[in-house]
């Protein structure tokens, strides 16, 4: 049996092409000669540039991604696409880690996809150490800043979403070279990484071409890369925790220090972290195309309960629901449609404003027999331009946020609460979203009240903007009984590397893995 892994892993040139595919278990059958590759300077180029872009298609992809936020109770569906019927249940029923499952790939594509990326990124830095050189320093260092990036930014994406794997920063020569490691030294990996494309971009007048990372909010300059760096490393700490007792002892002093340098903090002019989508070529994100689809997934009732308190946590049918939405609400992001939804929504949310990210659209999906719990009326349209609700002619030049300005400000909140910091700047940072969007009566200096206030803004301000939920769930202790904390290695992996196949999840055996 061939490992896709290691195929992928020993292949110089694994993601050199740079056109989208819709399956990422992509490699190189034909494994070129690596001397000969290495030694290429227009390869290894390509190689390193190409392979930012074939992280984030991976760390947006709706296989994994989809499954997490609908077990988190974030999102909601019932079809039996991506995972997400099952993953679903009610009570938690384990994750079907089976190499003959149909949810299989839930766990098996993105884990491909960041092993593929990051097989690039480590033949590229490799190149350089045997001596390749693009004829300037800082031609070097843009070239070997990309590697860098997709490297920490990879192994980032395996640590926060698997228990375990291989935290491998340069392509091994044989299988028994790559040892399994758990999630806890895959963070540290990152980190050092993270560590890496700062040192590197820090003061450098160098800018990466547009095409390599087309932000929408910002030119990709030494500048920015370092920026958004430091906000990836104090999200990688932040949501590397698997408990509410992990996320107490995490290191918040360190990440006050990343993400007061990152997309937002002291003297700095406030960016997010986003991609312009091309319509749908190579820079495109499947959580905004899927999960705010409102014709494929919903926005799971417990959340739309936190902001209107008169809505049950589960639906159970459209009678129950209060009738006037806008005079129950806490929050002003959501509120009932201006009009009677048909067959499209584009009308009836027309008349809505701007900041109403949640819409009552009176009217569900998906099929009550697998669970009405499932199905809601809730739609999140703040990133609808850029789903599949519309072609991609009008999706082009629309912005794919991976980090919102607002996430790096509720981290800075968050690490100033827990370290004994500046309580007025943290309810300030809180306060930008809370009170500016949302309505909501100021949070006052207090630690307590700050943290509660965090919880609440990253739940509905975050949604869609990249696989979190789950993540956020585990270290706040709001996910259901039996919801796994992070996912197996791929059971065709397990198999190939002869390891007895496991799993997490389910209300009643090893629930969490921890």
């Amino acid at each position: 049996m061939n490992n896709r892994f290691f195929r992928s892993i020993l292949a110089t040139g694994a993601v050199l092409s740079t056109a989208a595919c819709v399956d990422l278990d992509v490699t190189n059958p034909n494994n070129p000669d690596s001397s000969q590759a290495l030694g290429t300077p227009s390869v290894v180029a390509a190689l390193a540039t190409s392979s930012v872009g074939s992280w984030y298609r991976t760390a947006t992809f709706y296989e994994g991604t989809m499954m997490m936020q609908v077990t988190a109770d974030h999102a909601t569906a019932n079809f039996g696409n991506f995972g997400m019927r099952f993953n679903n249940e009610e009570p938690r029923i384990p994750y079907n880690n089976n190499s003959a499952s149909g949810d299989e790939p839930a766990a098996r594509v993105m884990y491909n996809g960041y092993y593929s990326a990051l097989s690039a990124a480590n033949d590229v830095l490799l190149a350089f150490d045997l001596g390749l050189t693009f004829g300037s320093v800082a031609e070097n260092e843009r070239i070997m800043s990309t590697a860098l990036f997709t490297q920490a930014a990879t192994l980032m994406g395996l640590a926060l979403q698997y228990d375990q794997g291989f935290p491998t920063t340069r392509p091994p020569v044989t299988l028994a070279d790559a040892a399994i490691q758990p999630y806890t030294v895959m963070l540290d990996s990152a980190m050092a990484a993270w560590d890496r494309v700062i040192a590197i971009a820090d003061g450098k007048g160098w800018s990466w071409n547009t095409e390599w990372l087309p932000l929408f909010d910002a030119e990709p300059s030494a500048d920015v890369v370092a920026r958004i760096a430091r906000t990836m490393a104090a999200r990688t700490l932040v949501l590397g925790a698997r408990t509410g007792a992990q996320n107490t002892a995490t290191d918040w002093a360190q990440v006050l220090a990343y993400a007061d340098a990152g997309i937002t903090g002291t003297g700095l002019t406030d960016i997010d972290f986003s991609i312009t989508d091309d319509g749908g070529i190579l820079w495109y994100d499947y959580i905004k195309l899927y999960g705010n689809l409102d014709s494929w997934t919903r926005v799971d009732q417990r959340l739309i309960n936190r902001m209107v308190p008169t809505i049950p946590v589960k639906f159970n049918g459209s009678a129950n629901q209060p009738a006037n939405i806008n005079a129950d609400r806490l929050d002003l992001r959501v509120a009932d449609a201006a009009g009677t939804c048909g067959a499209s929504l584009n009308t009836c949310i027309a008349g809505n404003g701007p900041d109403e990210d949640y819409i009552n659209t009176r009217t569900v999906i998906g099929d009550p027999g697998r669970g009405i719990w499932m199905q809601s009326t809730f739609y999140h349209k703040r990133w609808r331009r850029t789903s599949f609700a519309n072609a991609g002619a009008v999706r082009l030049g629309g912005e794919n946020v991976y980090v919102l300005a607002a996430e790096n400000d509720l981290m800075i909140a968050e690490a100033l609460a827990r370290t004994g910091g500046d309580l007025t700047r943290a309810a300030a940072l809180v306060n930008k979203t809370r009170v500016t969007r949302g309505g909501l009566a100021a949070v006052a200096a207090d630690a307590n009240a700050i943290l509660a206030a965090i919880d609440y803004e990253r739940d509905v301000e975050l949604l869609n903007t990249s696989a979190l939920s789950l993540f956020d769930g585990r270290r706040f202790e709001r996910l259901q009984i039996g919801t796994f904390r992070h996912m197996p290695m791929p059971a065709r992996e397990l198999e190939i590397l002869g390891r007895p196949v496991y799993t997490f999840g389910g209300a009643v055996e090893n629930p969490s893995g921890m």
